[in-house]
Protein backbone atom coordinates (compact mmCIF):
# COMPACT_ATOMS: atom_id res chain seq x y z
CA UNK A 1 0.00 0.00 0.00
CA UNK A 2 1.07 3.38 -0.99
CA UNK A 3 2.86 5.76 1.98
CA UNK A 4 -0.61 8.04 3.54
CA UNK A 5 0.98 11.22 2.10
CA UNK A 6 0.58 10.01 -1.42
CA UNK A 7 -2.69 8.39 -1.51
CA UNK A 8 -3.78 11.55 0.09
CA UNK A 9 -1.95 14.15 -2.21
CA UNK A 10 -0.46 15.43 0.98
CA UNK A 11 2.48 17.47 0.28
CA UNK A 12 3.28 18.73 3.98
CA UNK A 13 7.32 17.89 3.76
CA UNK A 14 7.06 18.84 7.39
CA UNK A 15 5.27 15.99 8.40
CA UNK A 16 6.89 12.89 10.60
CA UNK A 17 5.24 11.55 7.62
CA UNK A 18 6.77 12.68 4.55
CA UNK A 19 9.29 10.34 2.86
CA UNK A 20 8.70 7.24 5.11
CA UNK A 21 8.23 3.83 3.57
CA UNK A 22 5.22 2.50 2.89
CA UNK A 23 4.96 0.11 5.69
CA UNK A 24 4.72 3.24 8.55
CA UNK A 25 1.09 3.08 9.70
CA UNK A 26 0.37 6.75 10.07
CA UNK A 27 -2.17 5.91 12.75
CA UNK A 28 0.63 4.74 14.81
CA UNK A 29 2.05 7.49 14.90
CA UNK A 30 1.67 10.48 17.03
CA UNK A 31 2.51 14.57 15.56
CA UNK A 32 1.32 13.80 12.35
CA UNK A 33 -0.22 16.69 10.00
CA UNK A 34 -2.80 14.90 8.61
CA UNK A 35 -5.19 16.21 5.94
CA UNK A 36 -8.21 14.57 7.31
CA UNK A 37 -9.67 17.49 9.62
CA UNK A 38 -12.15 14.89 10.81
CA UNK A 39 -8.99 13.01 12.78
CA UNK A 40 -8.11 16.01 14.61
CA UNK A 41 -11.78 17.14 15.65
CA UNK A 42 -12.73 13.55 16.99
CA UNK A 43 -8.74 13.57 19.16
CA UNK A 44 -10.00 16.94 20.76
CA UNK A 45 -13.65 15.86 21.44
CA UNK A 46 -13.03 12.67 22.59
CA UNK A 47 -9.41 12.89 24.16
CA UNK A 48 -8.30 9.23 22.39
CA UNK A 49 -5.71 7.85 20.71
CA UNK A 50 -4.88 8.46 17.69
CA UNK A 51 -6.17 5.27 15.79
CA UNK A 52 -9.47 5.78 17.68
CA UNK A 53 -9.83 8.72 15.79
CA UNK A 54 -9.00 7.09 12.65
CA UNK A 55 -11.20 5.20 13.23
CA UNK A 56 -14.34 6.91 14.35
CA UNK A 57 -13.64 10.15 11.59
CA UNK A 58 -14.19 7.33 8.88
CA UNK A 59 -10.48 8.04 7.75
CA UNK A 60 -10.50 6.44 3.95
CA UNK A 61 -6.82 5.70 3.99
CA UNK A 62 -7.21 4.02 7.34
CA UNK A 63 -10.51 2.19 5.91
CA UNK A 64 -8.16 1.03 2.96
CA UNK A 65 -5.77 -0.03 5.09
CA UNK A 66 -8.42 -2.04 6.73
CA UNK A 67 -9.62 -4.00 3.47
CA UNK A 68 -6.06 -4.87 2.73
CA UNK A 69 -5.43 -6.79 5.87
CA UNK A 70 -3.07 -3.92 7.60
CA UNK A 71 -4.77 -3.08 10.72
Amino acid sequence: MEACYEYLGCDKKDCVMFHRGADARCWEIEGTLCNHHGIEIARKKLGTRKQDACVRSGCIYYELAKIRNLV
